[in-house]
């Protein structure tokens, strides 16, 4: 009676170790399942969240519009004598300066531009100061003036282009002509006259 009980608990011990084991097994591979799991879903939530933001910043990187260069302005002088105005019925002669702002790189042949046209800036100078009133010539703001001066010299077709041969010169030196070309320069793009600027002293009474 005493052997079959011992045989009885030895049974019954291993069937507890077997599913012991068994329980032990399962639970492992649970585990290892979850582990797996959660692994793929925190690798899957970092890819979702963390690839877009790539995208973007490539993207945002590659649509970014290119900054916008001012020109570099510069004045030159194309008028520097005197204009008389007789508009009230008493003739006034003013000690008078025009500049012209424009773009630096224009700066070399419109300097040229005004050496060669000196009886035409003067003609549409001259038609300006003669027909204005007094009141325009002596004002503080010469705004109104100084766009005149700009329609007039359009009007007479000086500055308002550039010319064909300005900046096409050669690798040797040589423009398209074959001429020995002093320096080279890159037309620029726009306007041509940006602002007029007058400087004039107040008038002086002429008798004429």
């Amino acid at each position: 009676m005493s052997d079959q009980a011992t045989d009885n608990e030895d049974v019954k011990g291993t069937e507890d170790s077997g599913k012991r084991k068994r329980g032990g097994l399962k639970t492992a591979v649970m585990t290892l399942t979850l582990l797996v799991a959660e692994a793929g879903l925190i690798g899957g939530g970092f890819m979702m969240f963390a690839e877009p933001a790539r995208t973007e910043a490539s993207a945002t990187a590659f649509d970014a519009p290119a900054p916008v260069l001012e020109p570099e302005l510069a004045e030159v002088l194309i008028f520097d004598d005197h204009l008389f105005n007789d508009a009230s019925g008493i003739g006034f002669m003013y000690s008078t300066r025009v500049y012209l702002e424009i773009d630096q790189r224009d700066k070399a042949w419109l300097e040229i531009e005004a050496q060669g046209a000196p009886g035409k800036i003067e003609a549409a100078l001259m038609s300006i100061w003669k027909s204005a009133t007094r009141r325009d010539l002596e004002s503080d703001e010469l705004g109104a003036l100084e766009a005149r001066v700009a329609r007039a010299l359009v009007s007479e077709g000086l500055f308002d282009r550039r010319p064909a041969s300005a900046g096409v010169v050669g690798e040797d030196g040589h423009d398209d002509h074959g001429e020995v070309m002093p320096v080279s320069f890159e037309l620029p793009d726009g306007p041509i006259i940006h602002d007029v600027i007058v400087v004039m002293e107040l008038g002086r009474r002429v008798n004429r």
